[in-house]
């Protein structure tokens, strides 16, 4: 009997022991799977486009859906180019006509054409120095072709500039670029040192957009990351409708959002809710972020409680949009404001026990008051989908080079994206513009003690 009970002694022991085991194994499984869980929400969350999104994740009526066809439907308007304005016509004939006599007719065919690639000019300037009788300064003479520092013209200059900056080149590709075209050769950190020299032309439209942005009545903001020689940047950007104003910190902190604005009772800033604007007076919490988080839920698995959250944050927002376009914003909405947000206050209030829903209704209880100004202060939009745009740009470049070599290049590449932006925002060439301003900046006269 003894002998008996000491077996089932140790074999409860090993069971113990085994189950001990797979607890541990279980534990490790559960956060790895949570970490995995989390390494897939980073590239595919609420933020993800549908045309990014994984099979697995589509729904039956997405991978079933037949592929548009190609072009405009039958019986929508051409788009064909309008008519250009001839610069030259050319009458081609044979050379020898003996054979086919005179031609029958004429075929008529426009071409476009662009002029043939000329090497680059070098040109040595001879500046004339005269002393200032009155202060008996030396000064310089100069001339709009002719840089103040540097080698390089306004035109190279500029094409070096929307290289890098509009067709997000990186410093390798720019200078093959000039090699192949121009059989010119330039390095890398000359590239980046013809950056740094347009970005000082630009400080005085870059500082007056920074003005311009403050006293806005309706701005937007956002962030986003940015590597700088392996440290974490952010880059900070501020739009309105006729401005873009970009800058960068090492850090995300409220402390740089208020060197830029002001705390006016009287203007609105637009934007995702993020900690950092809380102490911004007025404020409109971007309903694209909140829409876009429920209807995620909602289609990775549409349960009764999913259902529920999505009528209270996207149904609100229709109700929202329905109420203003039957009625402009005003105070004549502080009534339907009140439903509205009394609306989310009961759906914080429920008890939900699915968690990213939880999750949902507490980011839209945290602001409650900042949801519906757009109902209340007319010229205010109620998502920030114009930031959003303006600082695409930054992230395709960001996505094309990586990352910057230092953090003045950083600071330079804000400088000089915020101008032409904003140039191309008022209906401006920014090329050309970009032209004219380097000129204008190499014609200032030059003093030198």
């Amino acid at each position: 009997m003894s002998e008996h009970l000491e077996a089932l002694k140790q074999e409860n022991a090993l069971l113990c022991e085994a189950l001990a085991e797979s607890q541990k194994r279980i534990s490790e499984l559960e956060r790895h799977v949570k970490y995995l869980e989390g390494i897939i929400r980073q590239y595919h969350n609420e933020n993800t486009p549908s045309s990014k999104q994984p099979e697995w994740k589509k729904s039956p009526d997405r991978l079933n859906k037949q592929p548009a066809t190609q072009g405009k439907p039958v019986g929508a308007p051409g788009d064909t180019r309008p008519s250009p304005a001839i610069d030259e016509e050319r009458v081609i004939r044979l050379d020898d006509e003996s054979y086919y006599g005179s031609p029958l007719d004429y075929v008529t065919r426009v071409v476009a054409e662009v002029a043939p690639l000329s090497p680059v000019r070098w040109t040595r300037f001879y500046l004339a120095r005269y002393i200032d009788p009155a202060s008996g300064d030396v000064v310089t003479a100069c001339y709009p072709d002719c840089p103040n520092v540097g080698t390089f013209g306004p035109n190279l200059r500029g094409m070096i500039v929307m290289l890098r900056e509009r067709a997000n080149l990186s410093e390798q590709q720019t200078a093959r670029f000039l090699q192949n075209l121009y059989g010119f050769d330039i390095t890398a950190g000359t590239i980046e040192a013809e950056l740094a020299r347009t970005a000082s032309a630009l400080q005085p439209q870059y500082a007056a957009l920074g003005e311009a942005v403050n006293v806005a009545f309706v701005k937007h903001s956002d962030e986003t990351g940015q590597s700088v020689n392996g440290k974490h940047w952010c880059v900070y950007c501020m739009s309105t409708e006729q401005n873009t104003y970009m800058f960068a910190h090492e850090k995300k902190k409220a402390d740089y959002i208020k060197q830029l604005l002001d705390h006016d009772q009287e203007r609105v800033l637009v934007s995702d809710g993020h900690s950092i604007y809380d102490w911004y007076h007025a404020k409109q919490r971007c309903w694209s972020h909140a829409t876009r988080k429920d209807t995620w839920l909602f289609d990775e698995k549409q349960t009764q409680e999913r259902a529920f959250l999505h009528e209270v944050v996207s149904g609100t927002y229709k109700t929202a949009t329905e109420l203003i376009q039957k009625k402009p914003p005003g105070p004549e909405h502080v009534w339907d404001v009140l439903f509205l947000r009394n609306r989310i206050e009961q759906g914080a209030a429920y008890t939900w026990h699915d968690e990213p829903c939880r999750k949902v209704m507490n980011y839209m209880r945290n602001a409650l008051d900042d949801w519906f100004t757009f109902m209340l202060v007319p010229g205010v939009p109620p998502t920030n989908n114009l930031n959003e745009r303006d600082i695409r740009k930054h992230v395709m470049k960001r996505k094309n080079c990586g990352t910057f070599r230092s953090e003045q290049g950083l600071l330079n590449h804000c400088v000089i994206l915020s101008v032409l932006e904003s140039w191309k925002k008022q209906g401006k060439n920014d090329h050309k513009t970009l032209i004219s301003a380097l000129k204008a900046y190499n014609a200032k006269l030059n003093w030198a003690a």
